[in-house]
């Protein structure tokens, strides 16, 4: 029998819950969770209790925590739009079904029948056979009257749940799994669009499993086929190491040998779905090979050593700790600390790729830039080339986070930046010059020409920097807003600024009110950081640089972060000016490519040393702008300020010119 009273730390119960430490640690100072007990001033809690939360937080309640956590308990099924061609005739199927479950997710057993009776469709299709009935196939294969041959095992896995269950050749199917035509083309993922859009969504998120669009696998492949590898025409190891229901492999069937095929997948319906598939897909390839090059297994299980020529794929997006728990995956790991399975998957990717061979990943894009996934980029500088890297912008269905397809050749060289193909907003460059790399970013978006410009504001001396000198708070957390929060003022509430209040150079009057209460709150910034005689204000969230002038000690939300500048000899508004000139951000582009503005980031821009008189010409310039009655008289005092800071980085007007083409004033 299970325990009950389990001690579970304050560190596994966050985990359980999908939530930070020390967010738990805010609701356990707000007691909107309470330890069972102490041990050595130490809080644990009993499995009852954690399931107690669980329970709360599936059947929504528990409003409280749901807005601190993450999107892990999202439940019902949904359409997964865009992973079949908007023109497929399967989407509508697809919908009806999806429509009938009302919004929630199917029982297994009926999902793996909706399955099987599209499976039996397609096969139908595929061998060129007439089964001699025009619906209900699944039906007629219980009873036998369906000869699927070498197929049927495929079948039969698939139908598990039949296995020692009643007789079910009786039974009359659902009309709505029965009664539905499907449509086979090839290279189209039927049973893995039917199988996304029915599975549980919050499955789907808690796994990171984030199918790959079909345009997006055929981009990959169709820059992956001007390989040298590939051109040679020798046989090759290609393996998806997440292969899900085998979108990639189904598509790689149209230019490679099957036996050239391998993949894995810890979802074992997934990988019975990508089985069919292939039968589907190469009807004349034995269903042995399949199965033996298509299997239920743990990329991450170190003991395996296998090697590849080319491994590809869409790598889990979410924390590994969903993904195995039979290793310490921390500690076999270099990249361990990240938490992340996709760096995981690639560090296992280099050791399992011969010298030469070639991995592409559709990743998110932070892995190039954000400071969590430093270790695995520090491999890449030690061991590999980067032969092309496509920036996707946000490429999955409802999905906020930028993608990219990276492709990287092991080399077990250090990694140079010339010849590194790039593809971003609308345009293809290739990078000529040998640019200096390190770990802690990636960002490879800038042609030459942009590059050098960027490199000359980066290294312009002399300049200072915010790191040390200056003092940065957090606005206000307050646990609840809605309990906080007021649309009207009262006596005794203060307006409170969010993000969304502050406009470069402005502040609008905001529509929100709070009293301040520190004790009462989650989180808040030292009161003496809000009371400042001067402070600039930031977005926090956004990939603008966006900053504004206070003088009347005003509060702000977490949206809406504090700088209070101390760099010896510069004015507070001269700082103002050059973080939000477009140079800074085209500096700040060139180094991070963010959806939050970071302290660390801020502290990396320069911001060039001039004498008083030029600081005082930039400021005069920058209060007529705050104060600017129109649009056009803000555009003008804008643009003379940013010409002089311009100036004060040391670029020609030709350079100037080229940053102004990419950030125009106003569109």
């Amino acid at each position: 029998m299970e325990k009950q009273n389990h001690n579970i730390s304050i560190k596994e119960l966050c985990q359980r819950l999908s939530v930070s430490e020390a967010t738990g640690r805010n609701w356990m100072r707000l007691g909107k969770i309470v330890p069972d007990k102490e041990l050595k001033g130490t809080p644990y809690f009993s499995e009852q209790y954690v399931r107690q939360i669980l329970a709360q937080l599936q059947n929504e309640d528990a409003k409280e925590l749901k807005n601190r956590r993450n999107k892990k308990y999202v439940s019902g099924a949904s359409i997964y739009a865009g992973y079949l061609s908007k023109n497929s005739s399967n989407l509508t199927v697809v919908s009806r079904l999806v429509i009938a479950q009302n919004g929630q997710p199917p029982e297994e057993i009926v999902l793996r029948e909706i399955l099987a009776e599209c499976a039996l469709q397609l096969l139908e299709q595929a061998l060129g056979k007439k089964f001699g009935f025009s619906e209900n196939y699944l039906f007629y294969y219980r009873q036998g009257r369906i000869n699927l041959g070498e197929y049927d095992g495929l079948l039969r896995d698939l139908l598990e749940r039949d296995k020692g269950q009643k007789d079910f050749s009786s039974i009359a199917p659902q009309p709505l799994i029965s009664e539905v035509q499907y449509c086979l083309k090839p290279g189209e993922d039927v049973l893995g669009m039917l199988y996304l859009s029915l599975k549980n969504l919050g499955l789907r998120k808690a796994f990171g499993a984030y199918y790959t669009p079909g345009d997006i696998v055929q981009r990959l492949l169709e820059d992956l086929q001007t390989e040298e590898v590939f051109l040679k025409g020798c046989p090759l190891k290609i393996l998806d190491p997440c292969c899900g229901t085998g979108n990639f492999l189904l598509q790689l069937t149209r230019t490679r040998n099957i036996e050239e095929l391998y993949g894995g997948d810890i979802d074992a319906l997934a990988v019975q779905l990508a089985r069919i598939n292939l039968a589907i897909a190469c009807p004349d390839a034995p269903v042995t090979l399949i199965r033996e090059r298509i299997q239920v297994r743990d990329f991450l299980d170190i003991q395996r050593q296998e090697r590849y020529d080319i491994i590809l794929g869409n790598p889990p997006w979410g924390s590994f700790a969903n993904l195995s728990r039979k290793q310490p995956l921390e500690r076999l790991f270099f990249t361990g600390q990240s938490k992340e399975a996709y760096d995981l998957f690639l560090e296992k990717s280099f050791l399992s790729l011969r010298q030469g061979g070639i991995v592409a990943f559709v990743l998110p894009e932070a892995v190039l830039y954000v400071k969590s996934h430093q270790k695995i980029r520090m491999l890449m500088t030690r061991q590999s080339q980067i032969k092309s890297i496509h920036y996707l912008g946000n490429a999955f269905p409802k999905v906020q986070c930028p993608a990219v397809i990276l492709k990287i050749q092991k080399t077990g060289k250090p990694l140079q930046t010339c010849g590194i193909k790039i593809c971003c907003a609308q345009r293809e460059f290739q990078i000529k010059s040998s640019r200096r790399v390190n770990a802690e970013c990636f960002n490879f978006h800038m042609p030459d020409e942009e590059y050098e410009i960027f490199h000359k504001i980066e290294s312009h001396q002399p300049a200072a920097f915010l790191k040390g000198q200056a003092d940065f708070a957090l606005g206000i957390v307050t646990g609840n807003n809605q309990r906080y929060i007021r649309k009207e003022q009262t006596a005794e509430s203060e307006a409170v600024l969010k993000g969304s209040d502050i406009e470069k150079y402005y502040i609008r009057d905001g529509n929100q009110y709070l009293v301040y209460q520190p004790e009462q709150f989650q989180q808040t910034a030292p009161e003496q950081c809000y009371r400042a005689q001067e402070k600039l204000f930031y977005r926090f969230i956004g990939k603008n640089l966006v900053f504004a002038y206070d003088d009347r000690q005003r509060l702000s939300l977490n949206s809406c972060n504090i700088l209070i500048p101390k760099i010896p000899g510069m004015e507070i508004k001269y700082i103002l000016a050059v973080l939000n000139s477009r140079l800074a951000q085209f500096a700040y582009d060139g180094k991070f490519r963010s959806m939050k503005v970071l302290r660390s980031y801020l502290e990396q821009l320069p911001i060039p040393i001039i004498s008083k008189e030029k600081q005082i010409e930039i400021i005069l310039l920058t209060e007529q702008v705050m104060a600017a009655p129109d649009r056009e008289s803000w555009d003008l005092c804008y643009q003379e300020a940013d010409q002089k800071i311009a100036s004060a980085f040391g670029l020609t007007e030709k350079e100037y010119l080229k940053i102004c083409s990419l950030y125009p004033l106003r569109s």
